[in-house]
């Protein structure tokens, strides 16, 4: 029977696009970033969170995912990981939070390899965040289990999953370079005590919430 694979595209990408929308810690992490950083380091934050959810997508399609929910110990083990990350990363910005010592102002004056090397940091955030947030497995399995259809041929399979990252790398790179404009940098000077504050404690609880789920 001939399928109609648009509409399916069209289905994935909307409620990728809700649950991408929807704040959560890739978001909180994204945004932090982008204030406390230069631009380009928001960016490289959305690159890797972008990478991790091409990640997850591939495992999606193998199975992986569905095999990964099933051992719980695993899925356990990264759950537990995930929410030590975000409490970890949360009680930084509250200790920030903290100092009253004001926001430095970012110029690009770093050394070629220290500022690639903050690019990698930057990047491997966005990646260990996505990739240990137990919630992107289980959003994955449950959009290809209802949506995917079987059978389907080897592009469709190449079309979903740089779908996936286009629209990821599109939106979390549109909040990177949102947050890290000048007028939001120089609101986040004025005010980055209490913005630290509630990132913080947002990262605190997200981890602790995700730590209690069972």
């Amino acid at each position: 029977m001939h399928v109609h694979y648009l509409p399916i595209l069209l289905q994935i990408a909307v409620v990728y696009l809700i649950a991408a929308i929807s704040p959560g810690p890739n978001f909180f992490m994204i945004t932090q970033l982008s204030l406390a950083g230069r631009r380009r380091l928001g960016a490289a934050s959305a690159l890797g969170v972008g990478t991790a959810s091409t990640i997850w997508a591939a495992l999606a399609m193998l199975g992986l995912a569905t095999v990964l929910q099933k051992i719980d110990w695993l899925y356990n083990g990264i759950r537990i990981a995930g929410a030590l990350y975000l409490i970890w990363f949360g009680f930084k910005l509250l200790r920030a939070a903290t100092r009253r010592d004001e926001a430095p102002v970012v110029v690009d004056t770093a050394p070629p390899a220290a500022d690639a090397a903050a690019h990698v940091r930057a990047w491997r955030t966005g990646l260990v965040t996505c990739l240990t947030n137990p919630k992107s497995c289980a959003f994955w399995t449950s959009v290809f289990a209802t949506m995917f259809p079987q059978h389907a041929p080897l592009w469709f399979y190449g079309v979903v999953l740089a779908m996936i990252a286009t629209l990821s790398a599109g939106w979390y790179g549109s909040v990177a370079l949102m947050f890290a404009t000048e007028r939001t940098q120089r609101g986040y000077r004025r005010l980055r005590r209490p913005i630290d504050g509630f990132c913080g404690a947002a990262l605190v609880g997200l981890g602790a919430k995700l730590a209690a789920e069972s």
